[in-house]
């Protein structure tokens, strides 16, 4: 067995056994299948740190208008990170949320969040994003490195889903953030860096 398989095999498994009702079954393509397609698209979020890279690309297989997007995410930490998609009015913020811990693998999560935005930034209340009644991400594969972590999801263009945002053509205020650890005293450790970009993921 190879040592990539390992690295990429082991901590899903882990995830999966962690939390098992935070993921969610597809029709759509294979995580082997969308592991090892061509990203064809780039982009670095923190343009002053390049702490933050996210590559996409798109499935069409199952409906020529909705296509799967692919998601990367390379993020300078071993700890949590997250990917926000925010709607064109600025009302909505719908996040990604992932850590792997390999030390204590039910320390680790991949979860589906949302809130009501204060202009466009931080959200409304104080206690953050809620967990979506329902986790619209396929979790593709994890590598851990010695100061890094690389993450590959999978999500509809359009989930038709009130608590998401749809990834629509032309730009879209996207935002990054990642801290160096993932729980203090039951809470996620402080975000370390973060910031907003916008990012055409879909040509018009």
């Amino acid at each position: 067995m190879s040592l990539r398989f390992l690295l990429i095999a082991v901590p899903i498994l882990a995830i999966c056994a962690a939390h098992p009702h935070r993921l969610r079954n597809t029709n759509q393509r294979s995580n082997r299948d969308l592991e090892t397609l061509i990203l064809n698209n780039t982009v670095e979020l923190d343009k002053q740190g390049g702490t933050f890279r996210l590559d996409w690309d798109f499935v069409y297989d199952v409906d020529a208008t909705n296509p799967q997007v692919v998601l990367e995410m390379r993020v300078a930490t071993r700890g949590w990170f997250s990917l926000r998609f925010t709607s064109a009015d600025l009302s909505l913020g719908d996040y990604f949320y992932g850590a792997y811990d390999a030390n204590r693998p039910s320390n680790s999560f991949f979860l589906d969040k949302h809130c009501e935005l204060n202009n466009g930034r931080g959200c409304e209340t104080a206690d953050g994003p809620t967990d979506d009644l329902r986790n619209d991400f396929q979790l593709i594969s994890i590598v851990v490195g010695a100061d890094y972590t690389l993450m590959r999801i999978a999500r509809l263009a359009d989930t038709d889903h009130l608590q998401d945002v749809a990834i629509t053509p032309g730009p879209m205020m996207i935002g990054w953030f990642w801290s160096a650890g993932i729980w203090e005293n039951g809470q996620l450790t402080p975000i370390d860096k973060m910031g907003f970009e916008d990012v055409v993921l879909i040509p018009q």
